[in-house]
């Protein structure tokens, strides 16, 4: 059990696969009672049942698209309607692409904007304010560390985790002393097939994959230590901090070798929830 989610509800975003489905397994683990929300109902049903026979916790399934402007608007008018009270907001939705900015989809572009950032602005608007009148809960927003640097070739992707760190970061110390947590998980590579599905096959480095439960083991932890920003790994934690350090258009184009060498598909997408 744990003292920050023991007999809390906890909503997470995206939770029918991938980083999304640990989270929750991880969380009902412990003590936490769950809000789970995707696309795919089925599987958040089936998730949800093995939670509750597991570990003896309630869960509760709430099917959302995110990715459409008045998706984060519909579940939390749910989550009133079924008077649940959200402690702890788990922002782990969202999909990636690969190729050429001009060769991808503009429409499909613009919904990984609206679920990678606006529903993230929309929900911690929506809950934040309960948390802050309880002096209790907080944010777990899942970067990458793809944030640190511009990533040709995955320019939408990469920019949207670079405002999700800024957007967390400030709002950490706009909430400091308010008894409400907030941080920013920044994983590298995870095996959930996440880079095979945006278009490209594997890390430039395999020491730096993590699987999904090392990677949100050690971001929970960090969660409950009150941390703001958290890269789980050494290899991920040394490369984001050198391209923090480094010129832009030094990381920028380093990167841009990298995603030529994996080998992009232009215009393939990768969904998560």
């Amino acid at each position: 059990m744990s003292a920050v989610f023991s007999n809390r509800w906890v909503l997470v975003t995206g939770a029918s696969s991938g980083l999304g489905e640990e989270l929750a397994k991880r969380l009902a683990q412990r003590g936490a009672h769950l809000v789970l929300t995707a696309r795919r109902e089925e599987r958040l049903r089936n998730l949800a049942a093995d939670l509750t026979r597991v570990n003896g916790t309630r869960a509760e399934v709430v099917p959302a698209d995110l990715s459409h402007p008045d998706g984060a608007d519909r579940l939390l008018a749910a989550l009133r309607e079924r008077e649940l009270n959200v402690s702890h907001l788990v922002n782990n939705a969202g999909f990636g692409s690969a190729g050429a900015f001009a060769d991808l989809d503009a429409a499909r572009e613009a919904a990984m904007v609206e679920l990678n950032v606006a529903s993230i602005v929309r929900l911690t608007r929506g809950l934040v304010g309960g948390m802050i009148a309880a002096r209790d809960g907080g944010v777990l927003n899942v970067a990458s560390t793809a944030a640190f640097q511009p990533v040709p070739f995955m320019a939408t992707y990469a920019a949207t985790k670079a405002f999700v760190v800024s957007f967390t970061l400030a709002l950490a110390a706009e909430l400091e002393g308010s008894g409400v947590r907030v941080m920013a998980l920044c994983p590298g590579p995870v095996h959930t097939g996440f880079q095979a599905a945006a278009g490209f096959e594997g890390p430039a480095i395999p020491l730096a994959v993590l699987t999904p439960n090392r990677t949100v083991e050690r971001g929970l932890a960090a969660y409950e230590r009150g941390e703001h920003l958290y890269t789980p790994g050494l290899v991920n934690g040394l490369q984001s901090f050198a391209a923090r350090l480094l010129p832009h258009g030094l990381v920028t184009r380093a990167a841009a070798r990298t995603m030529r060498r994996l080998g992009r598909v232009p215009g393939k997408l990768a969904a998560k929830g």
